[in-house]
């Protein structure tokens, strides 16, 4: 079994998921703390996507979570592919942070940009370094740096999209 995990924030992204949901009809889809649990169901059961087949997660707050929040449930799967879908512009630094988390886990990492925001500019070197640096501190010790003020101004919304995906039945992971 593979895996398409979507990093939340760009709710438009679930169309790439959708393009690999039809190439991969096995894959598990796990969708990483998007902002709009609704629209995204709704995308998934609207293109005929059993509620089997997908997981919500409302764990992570940031890019680096999108990844240390879900691998656990990701490697529950054994998938031999994980593909990563976010826009172009992101994909450098989330490849760089799924390099370390799923180092040495026998995963093999596929990059899927959806590409409908672009033209963006590219993250900048210092942010991919930052969250590599991150990623890889939290590998080898399992201690993991974050911008407090981020987390904190963030995880109320995705608490509540939680609450509201649970409330609605849909598949929820935790």
């Amino acid at each position: 079994m593979d895996i398409i995990l979507e990093l939340g924030g760009n709710p438009a992204r679930v169309y790439r998921v959708l393009e690999l949901a039809r190439q991969y009809p096995d894959a598990k889809i796990v969708v990483s703390s998007e902002s709009s649990p609704d629209h995204i169901v709704g995308l998934l059961r609207g293109s005929g996507i059993n509620d089997d087949r997908f997981i919500l997660d409302f764990k992570a707050w940031d890019t680096v979570t999108n990844f240390t929040k879900t691998v656990k449930l990701i490697c529950s799967f054994k998938p031999k592919k994980l593909y990563v879908v976010t826009d172009k512009f992101h994909m450098r630094r989330s490849i760089a942070i799924a390099t370390a988390v799923y180092f040495l886990r026998g995963i093999t990492i596929n990059a899927e940009p959806y590409l409908g925001s672009e033209p963006h500019p590219p993250e900048s070197d210092e942010l991919v370094r930052y969250d590599r640096g991150r990623s890889w501190l939290w590998r080898l010790t399992g201690w993991l740096q974050y911008i407090k003020s981020i987390k904190d101004q963030r995880i109320p919304g995705i608490e509540a999209d939680e609450r509201r995906a649970k409330e609605a039945g849909y598949p929820v992971n935790g």
